[in-house]
């Protein structure tokens, strides 16, 4: 039987089975952290610096290879996304941290297209409905607090919706993993009539995320909230808070390693969090496909 307590059970059985596997996830996300920071100080400088500042053409060169790391870093976190799934679904599997580099991430970065275009285009349409039916609505108002209170209502029954679709789809990595073959009808399928305990959960990992990553962004800004609330009406003082806090940014210190080490946690636990939970509820959704698993894996 599914229920938010036991799909949390199993999300943090993550961290109590395989710590180690974690720790390692986070370090891998540290490394690529590090490499960004590296790559990105010759732009930070450039752009603080007024004697180096560079033109249009040549920052954009230099944000080419800053493009290809957030693109690779984003294909690593999708591996350590798969690899904690695996280690729900498959807990004998073997191998460092549970990572793999073949179908399974294909398939797994293949689905995460998909929804990404399926999003973008119902993003798209729900925008443009929204525009033509606000026109309307303003033609036939003169209210214009009528006109806002409609396209308000709207925004939130488009964000709901997305919600709603997120929540209902989220099984199918999960289960994509499991079965070996794509798996998005029958994640639609199994997550009927368990909605509400899939958001319980998603929404109780969300808001664990959300505040670690607060902490650390707090820690990292520094002062920087401090010297903007203490500037407030004054926009000569602003600005010099901004640009004490760019130049804090710019440059390699302890307060940005430290950072770096943070967020790496944070990832760490995000990951695990977020594969743990989806894999977890996919599994008790299925389980008894677990009752021998090797059988199952083999």
């Amino acid at each position: 039987m599914i229920s938010v307590g036991r799909i949390l059970d199993g999300t943090f059985g993550v961290f109590r089975a395989h710590p180690v596997a974690v720790a390692i996830w986070g370090g891998i996300y540290l490394a690529g952290n590090v490499a960004m920071l590296l790559v990105m100080q010759p732009m930070m400088a450039a752009a603080l610096n007024p004697a180096m500042s560079a033109g249009p053409a040549a920052m954009m060169s230099m944000m080419g290879p800053m493009w290809l790391l957030s693109l690779l870093l984003g294909l690593v976190g999708l591996v350590l996304y798969t690899a904690a799934m695996r280690s729900v679904l498959r807990p004998g599997a073997g191998g460092v941290a549970f990572l793999r580099l073949g179908l399974d991430e294909l398939r797994m970065f293949v689905l995460l297209i998909l929804f990404a275009v399926a999003a973008f285009a119902l993003i798209f349409a729900a925008s443009l409905v929204l525009g033509l039916f606000s026109a309307g609505v303003a033609a036939g108002s003169d209210s214009v607090a009528t006109v806002v209170i409609f396209s308000i209502l709207i925004g939130v029954i488009i964000f709901a919706a997305m919600i709603y679709l997120t929540i209902r789809f989220s099984l199918a990595f999960p289960l994509t993993l499991h079965r070996g073959a794509f798996a998005i009808g029958e994640a639609w399928r199994l997550s009927r009539g368990h909605f509400w305990t899939l958001f319980g959960a998603a929404l109780v990992v969300s808001v664990i995320g959300f505040i670690l990553s607060m902490a650390i962004n707090l820690v990292a800004m520094g002062s920087y909230f401090g010297d903007i609330l203490a500037a407030a009406g004054n926009p000569d003082a602003t600005m010099l808070a901004a640009e004490r806090q760019a130049a804090r940014v710019g440059r390699l210190s302890a307060v940005m390693v430290l950072q770096s080490i943070g967020g790496a946690l944070v990832a760490a636990v995000w990951i695990a969090l977020s594969g743990g939970s989806v894999a977890s509820a996919a599994r008790l959704l299925v389980e008894d496909d677990f009752e021998d698993a090797e059988d199952v894996f083999g």
